[in-house]
């Protein structure tokens, strides 16, 4: 801890480009947490920085398997120690760290470090309204042309990092226009690698798991993946590559981005009604790509982390179609003999207002622990019933596995390798 600075206020630490994140439970090690800012042409604010980042993380690597979740935020934000995005995300590696220390405990993965990678670019352009508010059709254009450039470069040298040790995981996160930051960086690789099936499974190439809330980027972009998973026979125990979750309360997506699309495509060609619907429309309020609910769940009871992964073991086999987080259930709109659609590994989800209550309300208590959990039980497979035997909560193939298992994990291995 000496190596590094201690932030317990998000003023600290201004000129360290990684610094410890104070405040998490005895026991647990505090996370690290790490910036890279990127200007409106897509180019790296500070090159040296990011370098400085890299190399610090591929050294840390050699020591010890990492666990990497990086951050895009969305409009009217930035990377502003006073931003509230970069408080919440803190608090959220903090959460993810006291899992992530639960679920690798006695386990070959115990040493994992949580690290947070947060990245800024202009998504607050102006502070003044209207001219805050007019800002929309220039934020998404700026937002794209940072995804397809800056960003790009990042996230492949991260999951360089990540595939130097099998118990090391990458997760990437963005929100709203954060989210075609992400989008736009990633979907030509999601896309090549639906072209390379393993055993009717889908590599986890680009990440270990891409999760994108209230993204502001139009259904269109989403149609070449949805349009290869509508004709694949995915099998049980496919792993998520891609999640996205939009409130149905998210006025922004809804009414305001389909406004501005209709308008800047005025004078688009569209072959049909149903292909300028998904020109216009955000991805996560076109209905026909929904996958998934995210409800309320009355009566809720707490429960371990590993019951939390027991029950999603049940859910990843097919034994059930709803997986329950404390107050929350995820649940698939496909019904039980819809064959490929149950292990679609590109979810696209409908969250009631309950959890998120509008665009920007994405920090609440009950989706930050689901979004945690979410995270912690992909790759957790003990049960509370298991035997010391056959827990194994990482790619090591379980004592005693049967060939199938061993040949998922196998085939697992061979997607991480770089």
């Amino acid at each position: 801890t000496a190596d590094y600075c201690v932030a317990r206020d998000m003023r600290d630490c201004p000129r360290d480009a990684l610094h410890l994140v104070a405040g998490a439970p005895q026991g647990v090690s505090s996370p690290l947490l790490g910036f890279v800012e990127f200007d409106d042409q897509g180019y790296l604010r500070k090159p040296v920085l990011k370098d400085q980042l890299v190399r610090h993380l591929g050294s840390l690597a050699t020591a010890r398997p990492l666990l990497i979740v990086v951050f895009t935020h969305g409009w009217k934000h930035n990377a502003d120690p006073a931003d509230g995005n970069v408080a919440a995300f803190s608090q959220l590696l903090l959460d993810l760290a006291a899992a992530d220390a639960e679920g690798c405990a006695n386990t070959p993965c115990q040493s994992r470090q949580v690290v947070g990678v947060y990245l800024g670019w202009r998504g607050l352009s102006n502070r003044l309204e209207p001219f805050k508010t007019l800002s929309f059709w220039d934020r998404k254009g700026r937002a794209h042309r940072v995804g397809g450039d800056g960003v790009t470069e990042v996230l492949a040298e991260l999951a360089k990092i990540n595939a130097r040790d099998r118990e090391s995981r990458l997760v990437i996160m963005g929100h709203s226009f954060g989210g075609a930051v992400v989008y736009n960086a990633v979907n030509q690789m999601l896309i090549r690698d639906t072209a390379f099936l393993n055993r009717d499974r889908v590599a986890r190439n680009v990440a270990d798991l891409i999760v994108l809330v209230n993204p502001a980027f139009e259904a269109a972009r989403f149609n070449a993946i949805q349009r290869k998973a509508s004709g694949f026979t995915f099998v049980p125990k496919q792993k998520p590559i891609l999640a996205i979750f939009t409130s149905e309360a998210d006025t922004a997506t809804k009414r305001a981005f389909p406004a501005g699309r209709a308008l800047s495509t005025l004078f688009s060609e569209h072959r049909d009604a149903r292909q300028r619907s998904q020109n216009i429309r955000a991805i996560g309020h076109y209905a026909p790509f929904q996958t998934h609910t995210l409800t309320e769940k009355k009566g809720a009871t707490t429960a371990s982390l590993g019951e939390f992964a027991c029950a999603w073991q049940a859910y990843s086999r097919g034994d059930t179609d709803h997986w329950a987080v404390g107050p929350v259930a995820l649940n698939r709109m496909a019904p039980p003999d819809s064959g490929s659609r149950r292990f679609n590994p590109y979810l696209v989800v409908r969250v009631e207002k309950g959890i998120i209550s509008g665009h920007n309300d994405i920090w609440g208590e009950a989706f930050s622990d689901f979004v945690y959990r979410f995270v912690a039980v992909q790759d957790y497979r003990t049960c509370p019933s298991a035997s010391p035997t056959e827990a194994a909560p990482t790619d090591a193939a379980p004592t005693g596995a049967s060939p199938t298992e061993a040949t998922e994990v196998a085939d697992e291995r061979s997607a991480r390798q770089p």
